[in-house]
Formats: structure tokens, C-alpha cells, sequence
């Protein structure tokens, strides 16, 4: 029998129209090791990444080739530069809309192995949500 899956969403943010979340599924969680890395190794681009998804977090949907824009799939990347974080837009019941990080990297040759990352993610998360057994915690990063 195969065990329940447990699903972690990190609150980054929580603005005007949509929470903003980290995805961690059975206890990885690559977009939160991303960010942790990236708030330790350069400050500046990590709050650059911080007011990227403040930004973002207001719209009901957004779309913007030079900020946040979509690279197939329904995956979105927060654009900085020489920074990029995946995520995708969906709907729990009782948290409504989220913005969900699946992970991060560098503008560097491996972006295209980081989408295909993300799209994996994503894939494996809708896959998840539909088990009767997964289980589902929200966690706020001051938890």
C-alpha cells in the first residue's frame, strides 16, 4: 500500500489577490532551498526576488515578458536578473489563489533543465492533490 503524500506550502506572501507559496512535496521543498541559498549567497538579489513576488501578489493574474511571464506549460518564471523562480497558479479550497514555487536556478544554459524541473513538479503536485490520502499543511515562514 502505498503511503499518503504529504504536500508543505510555505507562505512567502500573502498580498491583495493571491498567497504566495513554496511547494514542498514529501518533505522537498527545491524553490524553499532556493531562496534560502540565494538570501544567504546575495542579499540583493534575493530581496529583488522578495518585491518581484510582492508585486505579483496583488494581481488576480499577471502577465509581463520582462517580470513574470509564462515559459509553457502553465509555468511562470519571476524574472530578476541573472535569477529565475517557477511557480504556477492554482486553487485549494480555503485558500483560494495561490501562486506556487516549484523551484529557482540562474539565467544560465541549465534554464531549460529548470523549467522541465518545474513542470515535473507541477505534474507530480496535481497528481498528489488528487489522492484521497494526501495530506496538506500550510506553514507561514515565521512557523
Amino acid at each position: 500500500m502505498k503511503q499518503a503524500i504529504d504536500i508543505t506550502l510555505q507562505t512567502l506572501h500573502v498580498g491583495e489577490s493571491r498567497r504566495v507559496v513554496t511547494l514542498g512535496i514529501d518533505h522537498e521543498d527545491p524553490a524553499f532551498d532556493f531562496l534560502s541559498k540565494l538570501k544567504t549567497d546575495d542579499s540583493n538579489k534575493y530581496d529583488s526576488i522578495e518585491s518581484r513576488i510582492k508585486a505579483i501578489s496583488k494581481y488576480e493574474h499577471y502577465e509581463n515578458k520582462i517580470t513574470f511571464r509564462h515559459v509553457g506549460d502553465g509555468i511562470y518564471e519571476f524574472k530578476r536578473p541573472g535569477v529565475r523562480l517557477y511557480a504556477f497558479y492554482d486553487e485549494i479550497e480555503g485558500l483560494d489563489h495561490l501562486i506556487l514555487c516549484t523551484n529557482g536556478g540562474k539565467k544560465n544554459k541549465r534554464q531549460n533543465s529548470d523549467i522541465l524541473k518545474a513542470k515535473g513538479i507541477k505534474k507530480q503536485y496535481l497528481l498528489a492533490k488528487q489522492l484521497p490520502d494526501t495530506i496538506l499543511h500550510l506553514k507561514d515562514l515565521n512557523e
